[in-house]
């Protein structure tokens, strides 16, 4: 099956609502298409996610690749889309686990080397995700703070697509901003 699934959040002000993402990876003539309303910053994603992995060291599709966001009717904006596409171009190759629906939301823009640009929206999108019923949230380092300000919900801070690939592969978390500001405590404290 060439089929990857992911969630994550878009925003009608600053109400969230949870879209699905679907990849489907298929014979044919190479090209890929985005269907479910997206605006103009969202079909830019191709190129950056596409530079991003490939800059990452990991696979590109030399084949039909179909982006379905879901629901179909909701508009969608901006490029807090970028990863979740990314990692589900991913899944549907194999190449990292399935996600378990409902589990965990996705956000983040992707630069072109890979690593991960804040998005607007996060706090919004996080409430919006707990309120239906995920867990996790996989946000930018530097959304870390506004994600964390929702309790009852874990948030994974990552700075690269490496990070998120390690995360979903191995299960490793990468250190959160609260950790890295401890040990820079600990070493001021030594010297």
């Amino acid at each position: 099956m060439t089929l990857g699934i992911t969630q994550s959040v878009a925003l009608l002000g600053l109400d969230g609502a949870v879209v699905t993402i679907e990849v489907d990876i298929a014979d044919g003539l190479p090209m890929y298409s985005l269907l479910g309303l997206p605006d103009e910053a969202l079909n830019e994603s191709r190129d950056r996610v596409r530079a991003a992995l490939i800059n990452s060291k990991e696979v590109w599709p030399n084949k039909k690749v179909t982006v379905s966001l879901s629901p179909a009717w909701l508009p969608k904006s901006g490029s807090a889309f970028d990863l979740p596409i990314a990692l589900t171009l991913l899944m549907a190759q194999g190449l990292i686990p399935k996600d378990e629906p409902g589990t965990t939301i996705y956000l983040g823009e992707l630069a072109l080397d890979g690593q991960v640009r804040s998005v607007r929206g996060v706090l919004p999108a996080v409430l919006a995700a707990k309120k239906y019923g995920f867990t996790k949230a996989l946000v930018p380092f530097v959304n870390y703070a506004e994600a964390k300000c929702v309790s009852g919900i874990d948030v994974i801070a990552i700075t690269s697509l490496h990070d998120a690939l390690n995360y979903l592969r191995s299960g490793e978390v990468p250190d959160s901003p609260e950790a890295i500001q401890q040990l820079l405590d600990g070493q001021k404290e030594i010297t």
